[in-house]
């Protein structure tokens, strides 16, 4: 699944490619999951074009010049295909087309991928890329007893933040996935901080140096812990693996375990 990194990639991406360009055709097909009827989406679309495309959190937010906004969720399997054929994208869920000749697909094997018309904005978790260490503070204190690997990939608690970054993240702060976070002492949040964003912007950078125009599929193999083709962290300790909060988990014993 898209993360963060990926989806920052993406959206710069698909926002130097598609803003501007008239609307001329929309297609949902039987497996998209949306909130409103395929019609609504194609009325809010059709003779529209995009003002500005945006990463929220783990999905992305197409703002379009009359003020209405579509927001896409990828989940495990979804991309992106920017085409003059449309018909030969595989799995084909949302088909946009423009006046230029070209499409905007969404594909997805498994068809779990979702279209959101006008999603709300209420109280949004903060975003990973952002969230600061009094915030991390104050959610560690509404969330003690989460375990740290579960704290880091719950998009309610933060946003932007899935199972490799997690794991990264936790390895460059040294705390272990099964710590409690109520049990971190101040030192730990801290290094926690500093960490997230420093992981998150690294791997941006890493995706764009390997393929600049990316906007599907995921990057993975400058990862230093959840990486399968490793067998050591850069510090040479043994990479363990385990299942933990329902996620294939990488760490190793150098990570302090708190409880």
């Amino acid at each position: 699944m898209p993360e963060l990194p990926d989806l920052t990639v993406f959206t710069e991406n698909l926002h130097k490619r598609v803003t501007k360009k008239k609307i001329t055709s929309v297609a949902c097909g039987p497996y998209l999951r949306l909130n409103v009827p395929p019609q609504a989406v194609a009325d809010a679309l059709q003779g529209a074009a995009f003002d500005a495309v945006e990463r929220w959190g783990k999905e992305v937010r197409f703002r379009m010049d009359n003020g209405r906004v579509l927001q896409v969720h990828l989940m495990l399997t979804g991309g992106f295909v920017i085409t003059d054929s449309p018909g030969r994208v595989p799995f084909a869920r949302l088909t946009i087309g423009f006046a230029d000749g070209s499409f905007l697909v969404v594909g997805d094997e498994k068809a779990m991928a979702t279209a959101t018309l006008d999603p709300a904005t209420g109280d949004a978790a903060p975003d990973a890329l952002g969230v600061t260490e009094d915030e991390l503070q104050r959610l560690t204190a509404r969330f003690p007893k989460a375990k740290a690997k579960a704290f880091l990939v719950d998009q309610k608690v933060m946003r932007g933040i899935g199972n490799a970054y997690a794991d990264e993240i936790l390895w460059e702060a040294r705390i272990s996935p099964l710590s409690l976070m109520g049990k971190l002492p101040p030192e730990a949040i801290r290094a926690l901080a500093e960490k997230i964003p420093l992981v998150l912007q690294r791997a941006i950078v890493s995706i764009k140096e390997r393929n600049p125009g990316i906007i599907a599929g995921e990057i993975r193999d400058f990862l230093l812990v959840h990486n399968p083709s490793r067998k050591a962290s850069p510090t040479g300790r043994p990479i363990i693996k385990e299942k933990i909060a329902q996620k294939t988990t990488y760490y190793t014993d150098e990570q302090t375990l708190y409880v």
